[in-house]
Parts: structure tokens; sequence; C-alpha cells
């Protein structure tokens, strides 16, 4: 397994996305593909300064602040 967090391959965002049952149309994954590339050239350089001991995190769970979580649980109740 290799550690090594400087790797700069180029990820094929594409297949990336269909192995994880993505159903997303190519044009769609290619404008997808471009930002993301765009992002890990800039993350790049911030993994390169974690200390060896630091993971980069690679699940990001998204949480709703309180005024949009309860406009959600309000848009609910009136559609019922």
């Amino acid at each position: 397994m290799n550690n090594d967090r400087t790797n700069t391959c180029n990820k094929d965002w594409k297949k990336i996305a269909r192995a994880s049952g993505m159903a997303i149309p190519d044009s769609a994954l290619d404008r997808i593909a471009q930002s993301l590339d765009a992002l890990e050239a800039d993350f790049r350089p911030l993994v390169r300064a974690l200390p060896p001991d630091t993971e980069p995190a690679i699940a990001f769970h998204a949480v709703l602040p309180a005024a949009a979580h309860q406009e959600a649980h309000q848009e609910a109740e009136d559609a019922e």
C-alpha cells in the first residue's frame, strides 16, 4: 500500500463515479471532473503540509444549519 500523500497521479473521476454506481451523464461528468481536478490541484499542497500521523478526511457529512432544517421541515409539513 502506497502511503505517499504527495502522489500527483490524476484520478479518473468518471471511472470512480461509475464504480460507485452513480448514474451521471457523460457531459455532466466532464464538467464535474474538471472541477474535481482543480480542487485536487488546490488541496494537494495542503495535504503535503499535514504531519505524517494525520490522515486526510475521506468522508464529509453535511449538516443543515438549524434555520434551514426548520424550513425544510415546515415545507414537508405543508406538502402533506
